[in-house]
């Protein structure tokens, strides 16, 4: 059984350059809390899972600001995979649990 709850720290790969952010995710039977963290913002996330599935929105700043993006992607040990549907465009997200 895959562990979902944790911190990860981000690699998001966005249409304007790469991003950081650090996530933290806590499972109850199968959804989905927790925060989304960047240097300037903080925003909870609500989502489901299923296995090591994870499906979540929340809000992500943006120079037009904020805006709603929905991460869809997969835990594998410590690895997260993932991508995000903006308004506008996909960025690929990569993560790394904190020990």
């Amino acid at each position: 059984m895959t562990v979902i709850d944790g911190t990860y720290e981000l690699k998001i790969q966005t249409p304007m350059g790469e991003k950081y952010a650090t996530l933290i995710l806590q499972k109850s039977d199968n959804q989905l809390s927790g925060s989304f963290i960047t240097k300037n913002d903080n925003s909870p996330v609500k989502g489901t899972c299923t296995a090591n599935n994870i499906d979540f929105e929340t809000e992500v700043p943006t120079p037009i600001g904020k805006i709603t993006a929905r991460i869809i992607g997969a835990i594998d040990g410590d690895t997260l995979i993932a991508e995000s549907k903006l308004m506008f465009a996909k960025a690929t997200i990569t993560g790394t649990r904190k020990p």
